[in-house]
């Protein structure tokens, strides 16, 4: 069944997820019936040992778990400089801009800004968590696949590096990341942009708690407000038709550990 719910995946209109949500209804599954991780019902903690996937990227093997959690969490990132550059890319480009453009500054001033700030200051940040970043044939499958694509298609490697480290090490930017790919029709390569645009919007109705909710308004305006930029958008366009979207979606093993964080991972299969 699992198969072939993801081969429909791929060609996700609002008649397909109709058809798929009647058909969850109708085998009576509901969102609490779908297998996920478990351990934080009875325990602060579980014991667990990182190791390798046959693919060579890392996993961590969680005592009584049924699947793996993709890469390795490291605390002194997550809780210490990584930290600090999510606050400032917040803060610096999607807050800031939100500001100017309720001041009534022109898009053209504000995406310059935005560029400014990208290289300068949130660039000069992640130079010193250079030497943390995973070489990319040790990355999970879904950044590797992003990694590969933006080095072919070209771009600015800064930004393609404190991105691809953000998503690698922390799994609740990454999930939401490859949970996009869910909403990637079948046209998704003839209109990248209305593709990424409708993805960005299912992503706010994925959210549960309102301030995240509020974050994803946040985040697709500013993000459509840089494809405005006409070299961005060729670059954009570009990067989205190289990237095997395949391997970037949610796996089987993702998707049980992404449904013990507070958000709707099952949306197209269920009205929640």
């Amino acid at each position: 069944m699992y198969l072939i719910m993801s081969k429909l995946s791929y060609f996700n209109t609002f008649e397909m997820i109709f058809l798929k949500r009647l058909f969850f209804k109708l085998i009576k599954k509901s969102p609490a019936s779908m297998e996920m991780v478990g351990y934080w019902k009875t325990k602060e903690s579980v014991a667990a040992k990182i190791t390798k996937a046959k693919d060579g990227s890392m996993i961590m093997v969680m005592e009584g778990e049924k699947y793996p959690l993709t890469t390795y969490p490291r605390g002194y990132l997550l809780f210490g400089s990584l930290s600090k550059l999510k606050h400032e890319i917040k803060n610096q480009i999607f807050n800031e801009s939100w500001r100017k453009l309720e001041e009534g500054i022109n898009d053209e001033e504000v995406i310059t800004d935005i560029k400014k700030t990208l290289h300068g200051s949130i660039a000069k940040l992640a130079e010193k968590m250079k030497y943390d970043m995973l070489p990319p044939e040790t990355m999970c499958p879904a950044i590797r696949e992003i990694y590969r694509a933006w080095t072919k298609v070209g771009g600015s490697k800064d930004v393609r590096d404190y991105l691809c480290l953000i998503l690698q090490e922390d799994d609740s930017y990454r999930y939401r990341v490859q949970w996009l790919a869910t909403w990637f029709g079948w046209f998704m390569k003839l209109h990248p942009v209305k593709s990424f645009e409708y993805a960005l919007t299912m992503l706010e109705h994925g959210e549960v708690i309102g301030d995240m909710k509020e974050r994803q308004r946040l985040l697709k305006r500013i993000l459509m407000l840089v494809l405005k930029d006409e070299n961005i958008r060729n670059k954009f366009i570009a990067l989205f038709r190289e990237i095997d979207w395949k391997k970037v979606r949610l796996t089987k093993g993702d998707k049980f550990h992404f449904r013990g964080k507070y958000f709707k991972c099952d949306l197209d299969l269920f009205e929640y």
